[in-house]
């Protein structure tokens, strides 16, 4: 009986990767960055909308319109209405934002990494799939929610709202940096905004641990296990690699170190926060001292090792790839969501990426500029004051009678500013997945261990010595 080779080799038969790259990779490209436009606009538009009807047409509404509209009613009662409504502003702003940003991350995700694996990706619920995570959210909101036999009901029902609420509240201090500390959003200013955002992302972790027990599901309580010891394993180099930013900007204030990195590309504390202008005493024919260029020279290295370190750290915590060994496919199910279905799913979902959102909001504060644009201090203040103080004159009504005079809008610009790098640092979390493999859970503790945390404890001590002698450099 004879025998016929046969083809085997079914991706190649349904779709040619040689094809893709050639005829499809800029189309998906351009399709891309089309769906991340739209996205954008719509996160934008949802924290604009929440931000400014709670901090700015509310309050006016109470104190100008209402006291017509009803005759004879207290002007205190209206001022006191108008000032809880602006108290209400962060809160109603980040409640809008989370589950909306969460929804364009999940669909940024799953279409760039198709498109770095060469693959097409969600394109059936909407145009270019642009409503495929909106069906998705829908399909969780009314998912029966299952209790497992044997699990404890009270803990298991509470966790999964334990682990989302300080996802949102650590979302608070990054809304004065977005918004420029303008109107209501300075109460989100905190004194010591990076140790409240570090204090509570690590209570996170304590809701994992407490699903993975309270679902009588073995997968889940090991998957909240090794959320555990990989949390106490990387959040000691990520807090050390903190504590050296903190030594070279002075403060745990997250606008004051935002402010000190304005004037440009190189007034980034990636870059050295500005030391990097002593690295012409290194060119030979320069009349500097030598050992001045030399100091900023090793200075900018160990800052960009410290990014480094801070973004591997943060990855860690977040459990994503290649540290996602909490909730590993291919060894726990799913780990310590194991059991979880319906809206306690979702709350996970939302707060993984939330968590990721505020990591990379961190990232672009400590490191990449914050919310200042990568040109000269004269030329960012000449914008954000042409911003500050503007008359919006619509077509026969006008400025509503001085009600659309004199806004200040600069927190526009510094709001899209740090949400581009924040999405820039998701793109590059992406990237990271989409190259590395799972490592192993030896492997995740020893590299921890072993090598970030005293690699981060000796840098430490490098960037004292380094800003010591720069900073007298300066006087």
């Amino acid at each position: 009986m004879s025998t016929k080779a046969v083809d085997l080799d079914l991706l190649n038969s349904f779709h040619r990767r040689s094809e893709f790259s050639k005829s499809t990779a800029l189309a998906q490209t351009f399709k891309f960055a089309l769906l991340a436009g739209f996205w954008i606009t719509v996160v934008f538009s949802a924290a604009a909308g929440g931000a400014v009807t709670f901090a700015w047409l509310l309050p006016k509404l109470a104190n100008e319109i209402l006291p017509q509209l009803v005759t004879g009613l207290d002007i205190e009662v209206t001022k006191q209405i108008a000032q809880v409504i602006e108290f209400l502003a962060p809160t109603i702003t980040i409640a809008t934002v989370i589950p909306v940003n969460a929804m364009f991350m999940v669909l940024c995700e799953r279409k760039f990494l198709a498109l770095l694996t060469m693959r097409i990706g969600p394109e059936t619920v909407g145009p270019n799939g642009m409503l495929q995570t909106f069906a998705d959210a829908l399909k969780l909101l009314f998912k029966e929610d299952i209790m497992p036999d044997g699990s404890d009901k009270l803990l298991f029902t509470l966790s999964p709202a334990l682990f989302f609420a300080p996802a949102m509240v650590v979302f608070m201090p990054l809304l004065s940096v977005a918004g420029n500390n303008v109107g209501i959003f300075k109460l989100a200013d905190l004194d010591i905004g990076l140790l409240f955002i570090l204090g509570l992302v690590s209570l996170g972790t304590m809701s994992l641990v407490m699903v993975g027990w309270a679902s009588n599901n073995k997968y889940s309580l090991i998957g909240g296990l090794r959320a555990a010891s990989q949390a106490i394993s990387y959040e000691i180099p990520m807090v050390l690699s903190v504590l050296a930013m903190v030594i070279l900007t002075g403060s745990v204030n997250l606008m004051e170190i935002n402010a000190k990195q304005s004037g440009g590309i190189l007034n980034w504390n990636i870059f050295g926060n500005g030391y990097s202008k002593y690295l012409v005493n290194l060119l030979p024919n320069h009349d500097g001292i030598f050992m001045n260029g030399l100091v900023s020279l090793i200075f900018i290295g160990v800052c960009m090792t410290l990014f480094l370190i801070f973004v591997t750290a943060s990855t860690a915590e977040v459990n994503r790839i290649p540290f996602d060994l909490p909730e590993a496919e291919s060894e726990l199910v799913s780990g310590y969501n194991t059991e979880c279905s319906g809206m306690k799913f979702a709350l996970f979902f939302l707060a993984e990426y939330t968590n990721l959102f505020v990591a990379s909001g961190v990232a672009a504060i400590l490191f990449l500029g914050g919310s200042h644009l990568p040109i000269s201090s004269g030329a960012e203040d000449a914008i954000l004051r042409s911003l500050s103080n503007v008359t919006i004159s619509l077509p026969v009504i006008g400025d509503l009678n001085g009600f659309l005079s004199g806004l200040d809008l600069s927190w526009n610009l510094t709001s899209i500013v740090l949400l581009l790098k924040i999405y820039g640092m998701f793109l590059v979390s992406i990237w990271i997945r989409a190259t590395l493999p799972r490592l192993r859970q030896d492997q995740l503790m020893e590299f921890g261990w072993k090598y970030l945390i005293p690699l981060t404890l000796g840098i430490i001590f490098i960037v004292a010595l380094c800003v010591e002698y720069l900073r007298n450099l300066s006087i």
